[in-house]
């Protein structure tokens, strides 16, 4: 019997061919002499598999054979932790408490750490049958949890907005688990700046016994996340330089790129101190494409390139052929994406950089080649983002027909619900072909109100083919729109009867529209030579 875990290693490859040994075992009643240690395979084996048959074998064996042995349910729950059902871990840790005595000491208990986590993401209640979340949170809270427990017990809390409950069960921990668990503290913090409770976080933050990098990192993040940057970076300048990692850095850089920042973090970017990986990349080449920084962007492709990182992981090859596209280099864009073809194919992301980089780049028939060829590829599923880049495509190109046919398969072969900048592709490419019945039938059908976009693109096809009658039917749905996102279609509405020598309505709109005109915000412009980045305010 010692050697039955070796012979069933050398022997079975799948859960069919170990059914016949499971039933020898209890047949010939050698199943109360197995050593705990040799059912460490059955379960591991048991435990791959999707089958819900093959978990509800698992828990089968586990209750005939383990007893309150406690390393092999520890071995169990760990298991099911990671397998395709995560949720299991928590049946199997119910299981093991309705166990008769002698039960586990609760400092022993095993948490199925893995299940929870999976649970409080997918399903609000965990246990079907059983009174739910409720049952496991009573099964916790009536023995003193370790650790690890109380830290995903919290978080786990946390994350559903059951704050009041969080901070209870923090409030109910052993002062010494308290202040040696730096976790649960991080936990609450995170918590906090997760529901916008910024300043609360930060109460709890400055009277932390003892911060870790994590701490930091979550309250830096906290604040990135509230848009406050000047209090994410005076935290991120006191923070010890020993404890900086690439999260703080990278927290610190994407929370500059979200508030348009851009120049801004490229400068932290150059003074980053720890090595960058691809997720830090990424947001860097986004600044970069946004200022069109070529020579800065090649120069994160280079660094790239030199310590191996992996484009397909955290977009870092879209991030890298979307840049390319933007700052102009068409060419690099495309190169690299048919280069590393083998690593972008699955990224959606990567496609749809380069449809899009093509189509605005004045290359719209190779756009909806690499758009079809992706269709065909099958490797990565189009979204919304890729039949925008193809529509874009089509209106510069003119093709109507091939136009409708891609709009309408969004929803029909893809389930995918277009939105307004659709709308707005279509009804650009129906007015530019003349076909304006058509167009201002589209935006009737649209299910939702058409905004600025859609109208200024529909007038722009009255004002091209002297259509005044349509343009006095859309002059109501203008009226609709915000004030402040009216004035092109006012100006177009304006033009439209000027050219038609209505004079009285056309002043009649522009002094609607010198009422209504605020102060213009101004605009920055950014222009590199040799490496070397500058930006101006334009009026």
């Amino acid at each position: 019997m010692d050697h039955l875990e070796e012979v069933l290693r050398s022997s079975i490859t799948t859960v069919r061919q170990l059914d016949p040994y499971l039933t020898l075992l209890i047949v010939t009643g050698l199943a109360l002499r197995v050593p705990h240690h040799s059912l460490h395979f059955p379960i591991d084996l048991l435990s791959r598999s999707p089958s819900p048959s093959s978990l509800h074998r698992c828990r089968h064996l586990s209750l005939s054979f383990f007893g309150p042995h406690l390393p092999l349910w520890n071995h169990l729950i760990r298991r099911f932790s990671s397998s395709p059902s995560p949720s299991s871990s928590l049946h199997a840790f119910i299981d093991m408490l309705r166990l008769p005595p002698p039960l586990p000491r609760p400092p022993d208990l095993p948490l199925p750490r893995q299940g929870l986590l999976f649970l409080r993401r997918r399903h609000p209640d965990p246990l079907p049958g059983h009174p739910p979340w409720l049952r496991f949170r009573r099964l916790r809270l009536q023995q003193p949890p370790p650790h690890v427990s109380w830290t995903t017990i919290i978080a786990a809390h946390a994350s559903r907005g059951e704050l009041k409950l969080s901070r209870s069960m923090f409030d109910r921990m052993p002062e010494r688990v308290r202040v040696g668990c730096p976790a649960v503290w991080n936990a609450m913090i995170s918590a906090f700046a997760a529901h916008g409770l910024v300043s609360v976080a930060r109460k709890w933050f400055d009277r932390m016994p003892g911060r870790n990098a994590a701490s930091w990192n979550a309250m830096i993040s906290g604040y990135v996340r509230a848009g406050d940057m000047s209090a994410a970076r005076g935290l991120f300048d006191r923070m010890p330089e020993d404890e900086r990692d690439v999260v703080s850095w990278s927290a610190v850089i994407s929370g500059y790129v979200s508030l348009n920042r851009c120049g801004d973090a490229l400068e932290l970017f150059k003074a980053m101190q720890v090595r960058p990986n691809e997720a830090t990349l990424a947001v860097v080449l986004s600044a970069c494409a946004r200022l069109a920084a070529l020579e800065q962007g090649r120069w994160v492709h280079a660094y790239a390139e030199r310590n191996g990182l992996r484009l397909e992981r955290d977009n870092l090859g879209a991030a890298l052929v979307d840049m390319y596209a933007k700052c102009g280099s068409i060419e690099s864009a495309s190169e690299l994406f048919w280069r590393r073809h083998d690593e972008l194919k699955h990224s959606t992301s990567a496609w749809n950089a380069l449809i899009t980089g093509l189509a605005v780049n004045g290359r719209a028939r190779e756009s909806l080649e690499v758009y079809e060829r992706m269709r065909r590829s099958m490797t990565a599923r189009p979204d919304g983002v890729t039949f925008l880049g193809a529509l874009t495509a089509c209106v510069h190109c003119g093709l109507v027909n091939e136009g409708r046919a891609c709009f309408e398969s969004m929803s029909r072969e893809y389930g995918i619900r277009a939105e307004l900048k659709h709308y707005g592709c279509v009804v650009d490419l129906l007015g530019r072909a003349g076909l304006l019945e058509e167009a201002e039938g589209v935006v009737q059908s649209m299910p939702m109100k058409p905004d600025m976009v859609v109208l200024s693109a529909l007038l722009g096809a009255c004002r091209i083919h002297r259509e005044v009658s349509m343009a006095d039917r859309l002059r109501t749905r203008v009226l609709e729109l915000d004030p402040h996102q009216a004035d092109v279609c006012f100006l177009q509405l304006a033009s439209i009867y000027a050219s038609a020598g209505r004079w009285s309505d056309a002043r009649a709109l522009r002094s609607v529209l010198e009422r209504q005109s605020s102060k213009k915000q101004p605009g920055f412009s950014s222009v590199e030579s040799g490496g070397v980045l500058s930006c101006q305010m334009t009026v």
